[in-house]
């Protein structure tokens, strides 16, 4: 059996709101090439305060360096034991490709009993054995859009989110809703799989901004991204968006305080 010490994980970087006790673990790799991916921009959580300004900056200067370090489970298991630990998310590119994902829910479980959230592109499910919620990216239904977005086929994605869901895990269906692209029609699209599935899943639409130096796509309006909400609610009936209208965000616009804890 092994130790958690023989263990090595894709984590490169641990984020930490203490309002809260949650932590957010950053994994490296992925099994999609979005083309309108965060990671363009930055690879670390962006509310860290030196990352505020994520959204305002150029699209065309370099993308971040890819990490050259990665914590191992004990490693990881030390850097949260420092802090209460009530809840965890996964995120960063993809965390469940990292062949530890289930080895680091359940070290979580069995230490902290924390609330376990994966952020995932549904392209693949890990061990969901300790896993308390899934929140799974859409992208786009329709084969084409997907395609064209993510350059692989969207139809293991849609059979997965049916599956979490008839597996008993919590579920919340995310998109990001980008002008030219994936449009009004796409996201009531969307929304109508989802809906055909439960009504009552919650979903959300991210704004899209920049990210990508060959992209031609603009931000969303406040006015589409309200639109896109009220297309989604003929489906559903947990719909929110998020966008960020400020120019600069501020520490005091975030709800909590976030530090990087590696």
């Amino acid at each position: 059996m092994k130790t958690h010490d023989a263990i090595n994980t894709t984590v490169y970087h641990v984020a930490y709101a203490p309002a809260i006790a949650k932590a957010y673990l950053f994994h490296w790799g992925c099994n999609l090439k979005c083309r309108g991916c965060l990671c363009n921009k930055e690879i670390n959580c962006m509310a860290l305060e030196e990352n505020l300004d994520v959204v305002l900056r150029d699209p065309k200067l370099p993308k971040p360096e890819s990490p050259s370090q990665f914590l191992p489970l004990d490693h990881l298991m030390d850097t949260l034991s420092k802090v209460p630990v009530k809840e965890v998310l996964f995120e960063g590119q993809e965390a469940s490709i990292d062949p530890a994902y289930g080895a680091i829910t359940k070290a979580l479980k069995e230490k902290f009993h924390s609330y376990i959230t994966l952020n995932t592109n549904g392209v693949k499910l890990p061990d969901l054995t300790y896993t308390d919620e899934v929140v799974m990216s859409l992208k786009a239904v329709t084969p084409e859009t997907y395609r064209e977005y993510t350059l692989h086929t969207n139809n293991r994605v849609l059979r997965n989110f049916a599956e979490v869901y008839d597996r008993g895990i919590k579920l919340r269906a995310e998109s990001v809703f980008i002008p030219g692209l994936i449009d009004q029609e796409e996201t009531e699209k969307i929304a109508e799989f989802v809906g055909v599935i439960d009504k009552a899943i919650p979903y959300r639409i991210d704004a899209y901004f920049e990210s990508g130096a060959d992209n031609p796509w603009r931000r969303a309006t406040a006015q589409e991204m309200a639109a896109a909400v009220a297309a989604a609610k003929k489906h559903l009936i947990n719909v929110t968006c998020t966008q960020q209208t400020a120019k600069k965000l501020e520490k005091t616009d975030l709800m909590y305080e976030v530090v990087r804890l590696y």
